[in-house]
């Protein structure tokens, strides 16, 4: 999915649940720790914006950013796509 086609789905409401459950788990997780978006991008290589943008669901960075966001907060990758998808089944 190019990003131009990730942010038409973001902002049109027909946003991707998957991609958004697993991008709100890394945020509260990332809060959870009390680390700062400065201190994430430091983590994992990951620009700030990028960071911001996906947090507040503006734009879906690629899977790889997500993954090395997830692993920087200690989080299994793996475990994390489990969790959005048993999270949209319920």
């Amino acid at each position: 999915m190019s990003s131009v086609t990730s942010m038409r789905l973001m902002a049109s409401g027909n946003s991707n649940r998957f991609v958004e459950a697993v991008l709100i788990r890394i945020r509260d997780e990332r809060m959870a720790l009390g680390y700062s978006q400065e201190r994430l991008a430091e983590l994992s290589g990951i620009d700030l914006g990028v960071i911001s943008r996906a947090e507040r669901l503006l734009r879906v960075p690629a899977m790889a950013a997500i993954r090395d966001l997830a692993r920087a907060l200690g989080l299994d990758f793996a475990g994390v796509v489990r969790e959005a998808e048993a999270s949209l089944a319920e």
